[in-house]
């Protein structure tokens, strides 16, 4: 996870969805820029929030839509093989946090 507010997001919505959490998990983890299966449910984002730092680094920041209102934002990192959570949420998407 990118910080501890991610963490905390993850592992609350783990907690009352594991089923969904499940599933959500794989797609970061093995294809966190493929967009082939879902293209309207998983993309990069838009500026201001097209990237995130990461360790000082700004990333290039993804969404993967796993409800109609939850969302993973997250940053590959292709150096490092790495994917970095940086928000969780079940809630209808604000797109400004």
């Amino acid at each position: 996870m990118a910080t501890r507010t991610a963490l905390r997001q993850w592992d609350d919505t783990a907690a009352t969805q594991p089923d969904l959490m499940a599933r959500v998990r794989e797609r970061p983890r093995t294809r966190p820029r493929d967009r082939s299966d879902n293209p309207s449910r998983t993309h990069r984002l838009r500026s201001p929030l097209d990237e995130a730092p990461i360790g000082g680094v700004k990333m290039p920041q993804w969404q993967d839509e796993m409800t109609s209102g939850g969302r993973v934002w997250y940053c590959p990192d292709p150096d490092t093989q790495t994917v970095w959570v940086t928000r969780v949420s079940l809630d209808p998407p604000r797109e400004a946090h």
